[in-house]
């Protein structure tokens, strides 16, 4: 559980006796700070306080997993899922994931519960795979998963005192401090180069002001920053798509031109072993993953599309 997620203690009782009531039959665990503390069997012990959070994240998960778990339950947002993914694929875990939204943005494919109704029992889910998309450094180092949308820009979206806000992207991944900041009107610094599988190509005729990735391969979610509304992609189940904007789509701030300006966007879309590199990044610009800002070293990355990536547990239509 995001200790921080849906307002703080209140909501965590909330949902941790909700969880207690309906899955009874179920033996549940969880890392003390991370919601074990609500739990009077299967509390185990909170990893070391000195970690930083990514760290922290990734003892806690590897102490649940210790106990053979049959599924990975995230509690709250798509911010929180994303983490918890990202980790349980680095560790090569093939643990299942199920996502009960108690965040600001619970609108992604891995968050399908939610706190309204009764709960499916575990055992009525049905299992998929994800795709994602995958930013790699100038290194060909890791630095994110995108499942539902990976941003290239300089600011991402997230809530103070309950609104909707533009937040600086490197703040927060740098220093963990959440600063408000207008969004740039250009993603790179330098001259933009693209290049695809090695192979230089045509950047779009315009600066760019944020970039945005998704994978496309399914349309029964609505929280896509915006690829899954303007890349057309028919009859291609299993590929992803990036969108090149003039203008800063994915902020609270308004524009003169209005968001008519995405008309002249430009868009590429990836199969499979595709292989994406951006050279020129502004050093504002981060990799934003479903919300979490990354930082982007040099100003390069390359973005890869990665089919059936993650095991995920979902609600079956009969609970829709």
């Amino acid at each position: 559980m995001n200790p921080s997620a849906g307002g703080g203690l209140p909501q965590q009782r909330r949902v941790m006796e909700k969880l207690k009531e309906q899955w009874l039959r179920q033996q549940l665990y969880g890392v003390k700070e991370y919601g074990g503390e609500y739990l009077s069997q299967g509390a185990l012990k909170a990893p070391p306080g000195e970690l930083a959070y990514r760290p922290r994240l990734e003892a806690a998960l590897q102490s649940i997993l210790a106990e053979k778990p049959d599924m990975i339950l995230s509690i709250g947002g798509d911010g929180t899922a994303a983490y918890i993914a990202e980790i349980l694929i680095q560790l090569g875990s093939h643990v299942p994931l199920a996502g009960l939204g108690s965040g600001t943005a619970n609108v992604g494919p891995i968050v399908s519960l939610n706190l309204e109704g009764k709960l499916p029992p575990p055992e009525e889910l049905e299992e998929a795979e994800l795709g994602a998309i995958k930013a790699l450094d100038h290194t060909g180092g890791h630095i994110a998963y995108g499942f539902n949308d990976l941003v290239l820009a300089n600011t991402f979206l997230g809530s103070r005192e309950g609104r909707w806000r533009t937040f600086e992207a490197r703040a927060l991944a740098e220093e963990g401090k959440l600063q408000e900041a207008a969004p740039l009107r250009a993603a790179f610094r330098k001259e933009q180069r693209w290049f695809l599988n090695g192979e230089p190509i045509p950047p779009p005729p315009f600066m760019t002001a944020q970039l945005i990735a998704s994978p496309v391969e399914q349309d029964n979610y609505y929280g896509r920053a915006v690829t899954g509304l303007l890349c057309c992609t028919p009859q291609s189940p299993h590929q992803g798509a990036l969108y090149a904007s003039p203008i800063p789509l994915v902020t609270m701030e308004s524009f003169s031109e209005g968001y008519s300006g995405f008309l002249t966007g430009s868009q590429l879309l990836l199969k499979e072993g595709d292989r994406l590199r951006l050279e020129g990044l502004a050093p504002e610009t981060c990799a934003v993953a479903d919300g979490n800002p990354h930082l982007v070293p040099e100003g390069i990355v390359t973005l890869q599309y990665v089919p059936k990536c993650l095991r995920v547990l979902r609600r079956r239509q009969a609970y829709e």
